[in-house]
């Protein structure tokens, strides 16, 4: 995993694309903001990534108020 971030993403097979943008979100934060600096992110790549990281903040956030609901007090 410490080295999945040196390649581009697009060399890696489907499932390993899908692991590393979705469940580890590795590719998804080292290839946006790559492909920002080197001006080769299109407006389309652009709006598919703010829904992509909208979606990511909705599901943790739901995730955290599930956490909240569900925490019963630790005692010492």
């Amino acid at each position: 995993m410490y080295q999945a971030d040196r390649w581009p993403i697009s060399i890696y097979p489907f499932w390993l694309k899908f692991i590393l943008t979705f469940i580890v979100p590795i590719a998804f934060a080292i290839t946006v903001s790559a492909e920002a600096l080197t001006d080769r992110l299109t407006t389309n790549a652009l709006i598919l990534d703010i829904a992509v990281a909208i979606g990511m903040l909705t599901v943790s956030c739901i995730f955290w108020r599930i956490g909240l609901r569900n925490y019963s007090r630790a005692s010492a």
